[in-house]
């Protein structure tokens, strides 16, 4: 609790501090990217009806806002801050920026599981539990690949991003073979379009994430101790093999159930750690900027997706992966320029 409230900042000398204003400045943007995206579709609505439908006023827009609008803000915010505190964890285990779930191939994997599971007839919450199934597996094939208790962490990260296109390929193909009415919702849900979310699949997301968030929020302490290295964490009573496997496990779920209820969108957990790092000055990654970031960067790419080319909606997976790509080039280029090693 103490590491996740020095997170959030604290009043100092009756001024904010930067991660406070981060803070503020998160939650503030995401509210008014919640009413701007109330107002989108392909049936505009005024401020003042999302307010008088919202207030209760029995209208057409009413209907529109619960079934539609607001479980897709709801997917994407809840889908956002998973990604955002899965990149963190996993990029503190692996020690560096490329270490995220959506490169070594977690979230494939996640939805490899929740599709063999949706072409079975399962329940939701079973499709949930077999995505976070997918996502372990594809992380054991990662782990023992890489070769165990001596894995390289740059090998593992190659190995990832090799087993991620396998199981990318694999769920193509299962799309490719699939009866055509679950064929039409795998692909749609594997390009992250969140017009698909429903009430129900939201609700057992936000089931999973209830437990999850605050177990990944509450590892702010283990994660700046292994950031200063095993035997540092182990002189601070952090035992590092432990903590890593907890990390590891709370990052396999919460990327499992972002995959669950957006599908595999690529690049939020890349991001949204490094943006979180840079707006707050903090040194290591902020697990709580982390996550508002996250929600606020997928909320804002959904909103780009449904005007970028109005009134047809492009996928939110294809906008991140845009902002994704030049992220990415950017990233090399820096580490050409100041000569560093890809590690």
């Amino acid at each position: 609790m103490k590491g996740l409230t020095a997170q959030s900042g604290t009043i100092m000398n009756g001024a904010m501090s930067r991660p406070a204003l981060c803070h503020l400045g998160l939650w503030l943007g995401g509210l008014a990217l919640v009413l701007t995206s109330l107002t989108l579709g392909t049936v505009r609505l005024t401020p003042v009806q999302v307010f008088h439908a919202l207030a209760g006023h029995e209208s057409p827009a009413l209907q529109l806002l619960v079934e539609w609008r607001l479980p897709r803000i709801g997917a994407a915010l809840a889908a956002g801050a998973a990604l955002g505190l899965s990149g963190a964890l996993f990029q503190t285990l692996l020690r560096n920026p490329l270490g995220s779930p959506d490169i070594i191939g977690f979230d494939a994997g996640a939805f490899g599981g929740a599709f063999l599971a949706l072409l079975a007839g399962l329940a939701p919450a079973l499709v949930a539990l077999a995505a976070f199934g997918g996502g372990l597996g594809a992380g054991l094939m990662v782990y023992l690949a890489a070769g165990g208790l001596r894995a390289d962490r740059a090998r593992l990260i190659l190995i990832g991003i090799a087993v991620g296109a396998a199981f990318s390929a694999l769920g193509d193909w299962m799309i490719f073979v699939a009866p055509l009415d679950i064929a039409l919702v795998a692909a749609n849900w594997k390009q992250g379009a969140l017009a698909g979310v429903d009430i129900r699949r939201l609700a057992n997301g936000a089931g999973m994430l209830g437990p999850l968030l605050p177990l990944g929020l509450a590892c702010a302490r283990s994660v700046q101790a292994l950031e200063l290295g095993d035997d540092k964490a182990q002189s601070l009573g952090v035992p590092a093999a432990s903590t890593r496997l907890r990390l590891g496990l709370i990052g396999l779920g919460l990327t499992a159930t972002a995959t669950f209820i957006a599908g595999p969108i690529g690049f939020v957990a890349l991001i949204a750690p490094q943006a979180a790092r840079k707006l707050t000055g903090s040194a290591g990654l902020p697990l709580s900027a982390s996550a508002l970031f996250g929600a606020v960067f997928l909320l804002a790419s959904d909103a780009v997706a449904r005007i970028a080319l109005a009134p047809r909606a492009l996928p939110v997976g294809a906008v991140t992966a845009c902002l994704g790509g030049a992220y990415l080039i950017w990233l090399f280029g820096s580490w050409v320029r100041r000569r560093e090693p890809l590690r």
